[in-house]
């Protein structure tokens, strides 16, 4: 598992576990929050096979969940990181 810069300031409401780097729902957390809270910036820094990876299991608003889909079906996205999931409701 190939660790992912926390951003502090994303993290306000919450304490960071000292296992971060590994205690998987605290990334599907993290993730999910850059998604709907981060900048250009940390979304670079998490990267886009890391949003690719954790998408299918996130809970995002219906705008933002459309927007990575559609940019995943694009051809070129999907040669470059894989098939995605069709948009299901019972990501949680």
């Amino acid at each position: 598992m190939e660790p992912i810069p926390i951003n502090k300031k994303l993290v306000w409401d919450t304490d960071i576990p000292p296992n971060a780097q590994t205690n998987e729902p605290f990334r599907t957390w993290y993730v999910k929050r850059v998604l709907t809270h981060g900048t250009a910036a940390d979304i670079r820094a998490i990267g886009l096979e890391t949003i690719h990876q954790y998408l299918p299991r996130l809970h995002l608003p219906p705008d933002i969940r459309e927007f990575w889909h559609w940019y995943f079906n694009d051809p070129s996205a999907k040669e470059r990181y894989g098939h995605l999931d069709p948009i299901s409701d019972t990501a949680s």
